[in-house]
């Protein structure tokens, strides 16, 4: 069987899911909005299927801005059990059962009302609307953000949730360390796989080292970014060797070629670009 043709196609498909699996909008840089990553999860998986948020009416009226049109405690009844509220005569309710050809929203009588009044935070913030940080393109990548990457990859930074180091399963060639080999060398995976395929991948345990740790807690988004950014870093290497050698660099020749390269340098050389 082919592994590389399984590995595109579970890239694939942790694009087409990665909606479901929000990044942990929590772990944000100071002075961004902040608001629980299960409310967007929740919203994600329950909300989109019938409403938008800002694209107009869908099955539902559009998200955007309910947070100012209706009152917070209207909506949390309304959001539990519409059904309810509806049957109470309620005028607001009575009125969108008519607009919406009385399709009734469904009752969430499973949720708390703190996971409730978090959906409504998430609306508040402009959360659909927020891009999480793992999501820029490593090509903006400052230098320090590539140095940090490195350090993580070589276990000289700790991850924030205990995640092991990259490189106890991995390898990147050219900086001079070998690696793992239980998993694949990551030297060409940037541009084997692009930069949506490896956000999607890096929201992902690889692997789970620790059964304590939860899939919710394994990278933050900034160490999420900052990975991406260093192994792209290492592709724009390989690929400098292999342009100088003018030929398809083997493992071994572009351990040759590329050892004294510095990362950082390299970094700093793009950004200039």
């Amino acid at each position: 069987m082919n592994i590389g043709y399984l590995l595109t196609r579970l890239a694939v498909l942790l694009i087409v899911f990665a909606g479901l699996l929000p990044a942990r909008a929590d772990d944000g840089e100071p002075g961004e909005a902040k608001f629980s990553a299960e409310a967007a999860t929740i919203f994600n998986r329950r909300c989109t299927a019938c409403h938008t948020y800002g694209k107009g009416v869908k099955v539902g009226p559009d998200l955007k801005g309910v947070t100012e049109r209706r009152k917070r405690d209207w909506l949390l009844k309304f959001i539990y059990a519409s059904s309810s509220v509806i049957k109470s005569g309620d005028p607001a309710a009575t009125r969108l059962f008519a607009e919406f050809k009385q399709q009734r929203m469904p009752d969430w009588t499973d949720l708390s009302e703190k996971q409730i009044s978090d959906i409504l935070d998430y609306l508040a913030v402009g959360g659909p609307d927020i891009k999480p940080a793992d999501e820029k393109n490593a090509e903006t990548a400052t230098p320090a953000e590539i140095e940090r990457g490195r350090q993580l990859f070589y276990g000289q930074r700790r991850f924030k949730y205990g995640a092991e180091a990259c490189i106890t399963c991995h390898t990147v060639e050219g900086a001079g360390w070998h690696g793992g080999t239980l998993g694949p060398d990551l030297t060409d995976v940037y541009v084997r796989y692009r930069d949506q395929a490896l956000t999607a991948f890096l929201r992902h345990p690889c692997f789970q080292w620790n059964p304590r740790i939860s899939a919710a807690q394994y990278l933050t988004v900034q160490e999420s970014f900052a990975i991406k950014s260093f192994v792209r870093q290492a592709a724009l290497i390989s690929r400098q060797a292999e342009n100088n050698t003018g030929k398809t660099a083997s493992a071994g020749e572009r351990r040759t070629k590329t050892r004294s390269l510095s990362f950082t340098e390299q970094a700093k050389g793009e950004s200039n670009r």
